[in-house]
């Protein structure tokens, strides 16, 4: 079992069978006894995310369960961290692309401009 009880990683693929269960990525160091020196590993873990929300290529927070209630899920989603694709500057709170901001008042008048392009 991990030893870890907090982790952040990536939602790589939801479970065909079971919907309430998602393939996470995340990171860990791990140390090289050659060199002793730490580097970063991947690994893959099965989550329960109860409230279904997240999507491939978010970002969530996995908390380590106490008891297994099925023998390869080992962590349960505690909350969603970034939504793909919607990416929010910190200081400011503004959404942006890259280095540029992302003014919401032109994005919802391109938005109503291309559904009524769409229409006609």
């Amino acid at each position: 079992m991990s030893r870890m009880n907090i982790v952040i990683g990536q939602v790589m693929k939801r479970h065909k069978m079971r919907p309430e269960l998602v393939k996470v990525r995340y990171l860990r160091l791990v140390l090289d006894n050659y060199l002793l020196k730490y580097f970063n590993k991947r690994f893959q873990c099965w989550a329960e995310d109860r409230s279904v929300k997240g999507d491939i290529g978010d970002m969530v927070l996995l908390k380590t369960l106490e008891e297994q209630k099925i023998p390869e899920v080992r962590h349960e989603v505690i909350e969603m961290v970034y939504k793909l694709g919607a990416i929010v500057d910190p200081v400011t709170g503004r959404r942006c692309r890259g280095k540029e901001y992302i003014e919401e008042a032109e994005r919802l008048a391109q938005k109503q401009f291309i559904e009524s392009e769409k229409k006609s």
